[in-house]
């Protein structure tokens, strides 16, 4: 009896002595992206559409939970628009109820043009009006084309002016890029030669997004671990995003929260549907994030608030007026 006894004492002093696990031990970022140039109402028809249902719409995601807006414009009319002036004017409005939201800006005002002068004429208009309308912006790292009248270019001479131009005005890239190879050897490039500020915001793309660029969905299930391989291209020490769309956007998501990700995002303009496997749509991305920040709380980990995101991915703070403070 007493071997027993003993055995038993073990086996409960083995339980309660397993080291945490240190992975989730983080805050979570919550981006929202409520519109963008693809998803139509043809797909969904709650899709934001006129400049008053993306500001709403990100209003909404904001009270949610999410710290940071990944910002796209549309004009009255429900267009999409690249015109900086009226991406301002989408700002504006957004500010006026959320004023410490984080802006993560496409900054890509002109197709026709590459490199620098592709983003100057946003990044020119948006700082000017001041620090806060643009912390961040997505810099896509791969060349892609979109359809049969955009072909994205990424070359050497490209890429150093583009990141240089932007981190001289204050403005964080986010890289972002979507395939194993191609991703590592650009980021390798980056912070060998010193481009990359340390330490560097990494989004990786997965899952469908409305134009072939992006992760398989395919095979099923096995797609996750093609997605987790591209997790470890991320550079240590980095800032990790995660932006999963397509129909497997919340399995994905809820990939990235387990892998430790700093950053999901998540929103109606990446994704369609709720579930991978039934035909329900999202009614707004303000239950997207609603979905992601249960997800994350229900594992342990507590989402950033906006000022915890601007520590965690490198920006300056705002202060009181929601204004970003002078460095």
């Amino acid at each position: 009896m007493a071997d027993i006894k003993g055995i038993y004492a073990e086996i409960e002093t083995g339980l309660h002595a397993e080291a945490r696990l240190a992975t989730m031990d983080k805050k979570l970022i919550i981006n929202v992206a409520p519109t963008g140039s693809f998803t139509s109402r043809q797909q969904n028809p709650l899709q934001p559409y006129t400049m008053e249902e993306n500001v709403k719409s990100a209003i909404e995601a904001y009270k949610a939970g999410a710290a940071v807006w990944h910002v796209h414009a549309r004009d009255n009319d429900g267009l999409p628009s690249k015109d900086p002036h009226v991406v301002k004017q989408t700002i504006d409005r957004v500010f006026d109820a959320c004023p410490d939201i984080v802006t993560s800006v496409l900054p890509y005002a002109d197709y026709d043009k590459q490199g620098m002068e592709q983003i100057k004429p946003t990044v020119d208009i948006l700082k000017a009006a001041g620090a806060q309308y643009m912390e961040t912006a997505v810099l896509l790292i791969m060349s892609m084309t979109l359809n049969d009248k955009f072909t994205y270019v990424v070359s050497e001479t490209h890429l150093k002016e583009t990141v240089k131009y932007m981190e001289d005005h204050g403005v964080r890239p986010e890289y972002q890029g979507h395939a194993y190879s191609g991703m590592k050897d650009v980021m390798d490039w980056l912070i060998d030669t010193g481009i990359a500020k340390d330490p560097p915001i990494m989004n990786v793309m997965c899952g469908f997004h409305g134009f072939n660029h992006a992760s398989p969905l395919t095979p099923d299930p096995w797609s996750y671990v093609n997605v987790m391989s591209l997790a470890q291209v991320i550079p240590a020490g980095a800032v990790k995003g995660f932006c999963a769309g397509g129909r497997n956007w919340l399995p994905f998501s809820t990939l990235g929260i387990m892998l430790g990700m700093d950053m999901v995002r998540v929103g109606m303009e990446d994704s369609v549907f709720v579930h991978p496997h039934k035909d329900e749509k999202l009614t707004s991305s303000a239950q997207a994030v609603e979905l992601v920040r249960n997800i994350a709380e229900s594992l342990g980990r507590e989402i950033a608030t906006p000022d915890e995101a601007r520590q965690i991915l490198g920006i300056a703070p705002r202060d009181s007026a929601g204004l970003v403070a002078a460095k």
